[in-house]
């Protein structure tokens, strides 16, 4: 039971005191000004579409997993014990408790803070910018080298050397790796695409890369799946990625840039006093 009411509290703690800050959510969850009907009245006090949407939107990722229309009755009930424990609080004067405004002082300081931040990257971080970036950084890279290998995977060494004189004297090796293959590559005549090094196992990596695109291995290669006779139909450097492709990791390293620099700057003009555990100072806080 008391694990029930601490689970029950904690879900409610959620709703009604998270930093005001709605996600944009798909289908109906933002309802719209016009349209924002009453959902429950607690001894007079409106609960409505819109705060059923902005508790949806504070909600932890695993409970957003349901659609609102879903979880919308534990929403609306949770909305509803807020309501009558700040109705209670209110009865009792807590709003203008010490404890209440040292904690309204925390969440204001909180605010501030986000606000700020979210402020500045808006401002200081341009599309301009990002796209500067990713030609300066990322366009021009080089990417890793991929091989597009082709393999026939069979039971034993034998097998494999036979395949490989089969090839020799003119067999097709596609249709051998048809035939013969016991590798989910089979029906594609043993194509496996383009891969790193590091996406191949060895010695199959080792063997593939050696070799010269349009070349068998002279001898089959062991690995823990079986005997692989390979062929390597090209080499290239993979791409480099596109823009959008980019633009998250972009984005994460402008806006710590910006950040790093900004508190540099707030830093310069600040006077800061360190101390040790014990209240010993330590002297200024490093200019960085």
């Amino acid at each position: 039971m008391i694990r029930t009411l601490t689970t029950l509290a904690a879900f409610a703690f959620v709703l009604t005191v998270s930093v005001p800050a709605i996600a944009q959510q798909g289908g109906n969850a933002n309802a719209e000004p016009d349209k924002d009907m009453v959902v429950a009245r607690v001894n007079g006090a409106e609960i409505k579409q819109s705060d059923v949407a902005i508790a949806y939107a504070r909600l932890p990722e695993q409970f957003r997993q349901a659609p609102i229309n879903v979880i919308f009755p534990q929403i609306v009930q949770q909305l509803v014990d807020g309501e009558l424990l700040n109705s209670a609080g209110r009865a009792d004067d807590l709003q203008n408790s010490d404890e209440v405004k040292k904690q309204m002082a925390e969440f204001e300081k909180v605010a501030i803070q986000q606000t700020y931040m979210n402020r500045l990257i808006a401002q200081g971080i341009a599309e301009e910018d990002l796209r500067k970036v990713y030609i300066e950084t990322i366009s021009s890279q080089e990417g890793p080298l991929e091989v597009r290998a082709s393999h026939i995977l069979v039971d034993n060494e034998q097998e494999g050397a036979d395949i490989i004189k089969a090839i020799e004297g003119g067999a097709d090796f596609e249709e051998l790796a048809r035939e013969r293959s016991t590798g989910p590559s089979a029906p594609r005549g043993g194509d496996l695409g383009y891969n790193v090094r590091s996406a191949l196992v060895e010695p199959f990596s080792d063997a593939a890369f050696a070799l010269e695109p349009g070349k068998v291995s002279p001898d089959p290669v062991q690995t823990e799946f079986g005997w692989h006779v390979i062929k390597v139909v090209d080499k290239r450097r993979r791409p480099a990625p596109t823009f959008e492709e980019s633009r998250a990791q972009l984005e994460q390293q402008l806006t710590r840039d910006l950040i790093a620099a900004h508190m540099a700057e707030l830093r310069a003009d600040a006077e800061v006093e360190l101390f040790n555990i014990d209240g010993t100072p330590i002297g200024d806080a490093p200019k960085q």
